[in-house]
Formats: C-alpha cells, structure tokens, sequence
C-alpha cells in the first residue's frame, strides 16, 4: 500500500539529498521490522542478563535508576512503571544531566542501586559521567547498559566491567539521522524484554500482535499525518497517561526538534491539563490524544476531550487508539487507528507503537516548514550527539574545590 511515508522512500537519492531526507524516513520505516531484531539480540543475551539480575535481586534493599538524556531519559520514562510492577523494585527515572550536576539528591545510603543507562551513541559526556559519579557515591552498585553503538564510550565501559552488562542493539537503530526513531522504539522494546526478564513467554505471546500493531500503525499513521501537518499549526500538545505520558513527552520533543522549534510543544497528562497547561491551546495548536486501553483512565481521557470541544479550542484534535470508543465517535478532527490488523494492545506496551505518529507529524511538520529533517537546525544549535559539554568530579570538588573533568567531549 502507497503511502505518504512510501513515497518519500520511492524519490531518487538525489532528490531524497536535496531535501534532507536520507535517513529519517527510512529510519521511521524500518524500526518494526527492526524490533524483531532487537527481540534475537536480546534472547541471545538472556542467560547472562539474568544471571546479572539475580545478582542484584539478591540484596536486601534495592533501587533501580533508568538514566539518559533528551530522548534517550524518555525511554526510561516509557518503562518505569512496567519495570516498577515487574521487577518489584523502587524505579525512578533521572537524566543524566540532573545526576551529574546534583548527584546527592538521586543515590540513597544504604540502598544497592542498579543504574539503567539508554543512549544510542553512548558517547555524549553524561552518559560515562552518570557511571562514574554513581561509582562514587553508590558503595554497591551495578551497571546495565542498552545502546545502540559497539563504538560508543558508554558499552565500551560498561561491557567491559564486572559490575556492568550491555545490551547491545544492531547497528541500524543507531539513527544517522538527527532525531531518535528507530533507536527510540528499539530501546523501548529491549526494556519491555528486560522487565519480563524472568518469564519471558509472557512477553512472547503479546510480541507478534505488538510487531502487527507498528506495521499498522506505520501503514495507517503517514497520510494522516502528513495532512495535519499541512495545516501549518505553530503549537502542539500531546497529552497520554501512565506509560503513554513517556510517550507524550518523547513526542513533544520529536516535533520540537524536527521543525528548529518553530512549532513550541509540550505535554501532560490529560487530568493534568487543566490544572494550567491548557491556557497554552490556542487557534493554532494541534491537541494530540493517546488514548489508554484502559477503562478506568480512558474516562478521564474522555471528559478532557469534551471538555477541549466544548469551549472550542484548538486548531486541530488528533485521538491515536486501537479503536476509537463509541463514546468519541465525531469529537476528534482525526482518529489514527491501528486496530484493522492488530488486537488491543495492553498499555504497557503501546508507547513503541504510539510514538511513530509523533515521528511521522515532526518529519512532515519539518517539511512543510522547507526544513531538511536529517539535519533541520540550520543555524547548527542542535547536534546529533550534543557538544561543548564537560562534566567535572564532584567530589574534588567538594572536597578542596579543585575543577577536575571526567568526561567531555
């Protein structure tokens, strides 16, 4: 089936350079045929990565924390819940850039703590920073690393200790690419395996339904898409609860990022919005629903959304579901749906699927705007892996005052 995501694949190279887009569709396209990939890199990884995790389920008090910056920190954000239910331990998720600027207010006394590191190069200074300050202030504590790169600084590091284990993902998720997609969803998959660690099948039987859901999603998703985008909005919103608002957030970056922040976005969930965030919907902001499977949540969702339609706001409402409930039927300007080829699938779970209508609205949004979505910061502010940054050693710090770095690049 043609698609406004198929034709982009279908130009020339020489067009595809001319307008900057090399990668990013291709990289969009291929991230679930990628998640079959990542789902036999982690099986061949499954007998060490769980005899490192029984090492640590051992202790008494335990504490996970799920680290990465920008893109790579909303990984953690679309697993923290699944990984807090099925491992039964305290997670949290902090940036890198929070733990190596104020690394006492994240590692408790007494507590041996597993630090998650996500990155997709592994080589932005954070991410080796992270590692080492946790060194100094955790007296136990164990590494687990899930990138994209086997050059990068981070799986270098961690692979080779023996308090540390890397999961390394294959090659082409590491996006070329400015923006994180494929990289993105492949990492949320990989946590999703590592949360069911222990009883995998459970995991294996939603997989295949999970890999039909992406492919529709990618099939239903680019028209839609490409035709909001043309309403030329200025603003979004994106708008999901308990997994989903990681799913929201990662969204609100990927069009942010993807137009040069000519289109300024943010996010909540939907209960939130109205405690203040909705006075930023205004005739040219784009509301995006990612609506949960869940009953319960699903009537919050649903009274915001009457709520939005009520007092007429907004350029455009866009509701992302399995199916939209009958209860909705004529509220949303657009409903993206994936249900035609896919069972529901269950929250935890959807944030790889959701994500691909974030992708698809930044890439098309940047388009329209005449931008080059490889690279679309023309003025060079943003980079593909960030720049200039040096992270110091806070304990000479401390200590004497002395400026030491230990990472930079």
């Amino acid at each position: 089936m043609e698609t406004a995501l198929t034709r982009l694949l279908g130009l020339s190279p020489e067009e595809k350079q001319r307008r900057g887009i090399l990668h990013t569709p291709q990289e969009i396209h291929d991230q679930v045929e990628l998640w079959e990939d990542t789902r036999r890199r982690f099986e061949e990884r499954r007998p060490e990565l769980g005899e490192f995790l029984e090492a640590f389920n051992g202790k008494s008090d335990r504490a996970v924390v799920c680290t990465g910056a920008g893109t790579s920190e909303f990984v953690g954000c679309c697993l923290e819940a699944l990984l807090r239910r099925k491992w039964r331990v305290p997670v949290n998720v902090v940036s890198t850039t929070r733990i190596v600027t104020t690394p006492q207010d994240f590692f408790i006394e007494g507590y041996a703590t597993l630090l998650v590191s996500f990155a997709r190069s592994g080589n932005s200074p954070e991410s080796l920073g992270a590692v080492k300050i946790a060194d100094m202030f955790c007296r136990d504590v164990q590494h687990l690393a899930v990138t994209c790169s086997a050059q990068g600084a981070l799986f270098r590091e961690v692979s080779a200790r023996k308090d540390g284990a890397a999961l390394l993902l294959g090659e082409r998720t590491n996006d070329r690419g400015l923006a994180m997609t494929a990289s993105f969803s492949n990492m949320v998959v990989a946590g999703q395996m590592l949360s069911h660690l222990f009883f995998f099948g459970e995991y294996e039987k939603k997989f295949d339904n999970l890999l039909r859901a992406g492919k529709a999603m990618l099939e239903g998703a680019a028209d839609v898409a490409e035709e909001i985008a043309g309403q030329g909005f200025r603003r979004a919103v994106f708008l999901g609860d308990g997994v989903n608002l990681g799913t929201a957030v990662e969204s609100h970056l990927k069009l942010q990022e993807l137009t040069a922040g000519r289109v300024m976005c943010t996010w909540d969930t939907f209960a939130g919005l109205r405690h203040g965030p909705e006075a930023v919907i205004d005739a040219d902001t784009l509301v995006v629903a990612y609506l949960a499977a869940d009953g319960y949540a699903r009537q919050y969702e649903l009274d915001l959304i009457r709520e939005i339609r009520s007092k007429g706001i907004g350029k455009a409402l866009l509701a992302v579901a399995h199916a939209l409930p009958d209860e909705l039927k004529g509220l949303p300007d657009y409903a993206i749906e994936y249900g035609r080829h896919a069972d529901a699938l269950p929250d935890e779970l959807s944030p790889p699927v959701y994500i691909i209508v974030g992708q698809l609205l930044g890439m098309f949004a940047s388009l329209r705007l005449g931008l080059q979505p490889d690279n679309p910061s023309e003025s060079g502010i943003i980079h593909r892996v960030v720049e200039g940054v040096r992270v110091y050693d806070p304990r000479a710090y401390h200590r004497s005052g002395r400026i030491e770095v230990i990472s930079e690049r």
